[in-house]
């Protein structure tokens, strides 16, 4: 599903009327109406639903939703904050009718109006928010702050409409203080407030609702961001002939492993064999490699002589390059450590090596010191990075990365061209085009060790499958998280380990077969 900032909507409501001859008022008609669909489903007998509307256009949904359950026979209240004087064309309107239907108003212009508003609100109550929508780009403060505290501190469930009043629709920021809805309806499409966070935490259950805006239009306006849907997925996973044999389902080259951290290597291993990858080479220090091909008997095992222990030799470099170079896609970095051997065979690969390449870890934060090597990459490449790693790559402070986390990705994807997978609760996948992919499956339980590694196994194995790298980026984060989903019900959060997400990505495949 398509994702919208607050400048796609104005572009949107435009064009809707300039072109469609869908005027603003017939918009905001239908997402009142969207919006009261949503109310009725959550009142009973004795429910008063409060409205609570600011100035703007959400403001005007809001009064046209009063309407409608009005003329239901439902009990209903507004409240309205601000100064009328400052009431939206469209909005003002829709408030001509509220007084010709003498529905109870009451203004909130100090703190009288808002312990009035809170007092009010009962347990079995709706309260439906309509104070900002997607408009907000400050921080809020006065009557508006105190009116959102008002409505959090309420025992009634409470129902944004568009967005959480407070909550930045572009960036998924909250802006000081926002309502903490039970359910959000999102009007045409979902914001990135609706979405990313910290802004997702705010929204409850996010609801979206068609408000007659043709898909023509959607589909003519340019939108770069988007979620990941699972029938996109299935569309992506090939389908596996009776008559093959393993060199169909390709050939890919592990760098990784060191003293210490074998378990990285077992882990992007495994959960390459499991993603369907014909072939497995691991190439390891020698150190290494009793216990890795114990631990991964069906990889092919490249044991390399070493510097030091766990160290592969500078003088290796060039074997590395030359067993990677029978390889249909590379992966570097999964325990491999940080030194001045790794720095000099992840030069050799982006420059030399005419193949996809997976980058993660500490393959990342070697090329953090380097990262213009990237300039002369022979092949397309992708980064894996954790927002720590992103930090490390882009020199920005890590509170930007967290805050920006979108624009962080695709600048940086732009500027290199390379494909992002920024990693976090809402996983960015920014491709060089400039398109983006929001993942919004998975589960806090993925937040442990190893969990990376094996993200790094599922889309090497997908590009060494036939999979381009753009493509195997973005189904490799669904099926992780898919993975995650699956196996949390089994495991509980705190239990689940990375382990068991390999076991997990057997189950999300044998899913995707039994549907396609």
């Amino acid at each position: 599903m398509k994702i919208a900032v607050e400048k796609d909507i104005r572009e949107i409501d435009l064009r809707a009327n300039e072109k469609y001859r869908i005027s603003q008022i017939v918009l905001m008609e239908n997402s009142g109406i969207a919006l009261a669909e949503e109310v009725k489903k959550h009142v009973n007998r004795h429910s008063k639903v409060i409205i609570v509307v600011g100035m703007g256009n959400n403001g005007g949904d809001g009064l046209v939703c009063a309407r409608h359950l009005h003329n239901e026979s439902y009990s209903v209240k507004i409240f309205m904050i601000g100064n009328l004087k400052k009431l939206s064309e469209h909005a003002n309107q829709n408030f001509e009718i509220i007084k010709h239907l003498n529905i109870p108003v009451e203004m909130i212009n100090d703190i009288g109006g808002v312990k009035k508003l809170g007092k009010l609100i009962a347990y079995d109550d709706v309260v439906v928010d309509c104070i900002f929508g997607i408009g907000i780009t400050k921080d809020v403060e006065g009557v508006y702050e105190l009116a959102i505290d008002a409505i959090n501190d309420s025992e009634g469930y409470i129902i944004s409409c568009d967005m959480p009043s407070g909550i930045h629709a572009s960036e998924g920021l909250v802006m000081k203080t926002a309502v903490r809805a039970d359910k959000t309806v999102a009007l045409c499409l979902p914001k990135v407030g609706n979405i990313m966070y910290p802004a997702a935490e705010y929204n409850g259950e996010l609801v979206v609702k068609k408000i007659s805006v043709p898909n023509e239009l959607i589909a003519e306006m340019s939108l770069p961001l988007e979620t990941i849907s699972h029938e996109f997925i299935k569309q992506l996973i090939p389908k596996r002939q009776r008559n093959s044999h393993k060199g169909v389902y390709g050939k890919a080259s592990i760098i990784a492993g060191s003293f210490g951290m074998t378990g990285a290597a077992i882990l992007c291993g495994k959960s390459a064999l499991r993603s369907g990858v014909g072939l497995l080479k691991l190439i390891i220090p020698e150190s290494l490699h009793t216990i890795i091909t114990t631990s991964v008997p069906e990889a092919v095992t490249v044991p390399l002589a070493e510097t030091r222990k766990g160290v592969f030799g500078i003088n290796q470099v060039e074997k590395l390059v030359q067993t990677c170079d029978a390889a249909d896609v590379i992966a570097i970095g999964p325990g491999c450590g940080q030194n001045a051997e790794m720095n000099e065979i992840l030069r050799h690969l982006i420059t030399l090596v005419d193949k996809p390449v997976i980058i993660d870890a500490d393959g990342l934060n070697t090329l953090a010191k380097h990262v213009d090597v990237l300039e002369n990459k022979l092949n397309k490449v992708v980064l894996t990075p954790h927002p720590g790693e992103m930090s490390r790559l882009t020199n920005l402070p890590l509170e930007v990365i967290n805050q920006h986390p979108i624009r962080t990705a695709s600048e940086f994807a732009h500027k290199w061209q390379v494909i992002v997978v920024l990693k976090g609760a809402r996983t960015v996948v920014a491709l060089p085009s400039g398109q983006i992919y929001i993942n919004v499956n998975g589960n806090p339980g993925m937040a442990t060790a190893g969990s990376g590694d094996v993200l790094t196994g599922i889309i090497t194995s997908l590009v060494a499958q036939g999979l381009t790298p753009e493509n195997a980026a973005i189904a490799g984060v669904y099926i992780h998280g898919y993975s995650g989903d699956l196996m949390v019900s089994q495991k509980g959060e705190y239990g689940l380990i990375a382990g068991d997400l390999i076991e997990g990505i057997t189950h999300v495949f044998r899913n995707l077969e039994l549907e396609v």
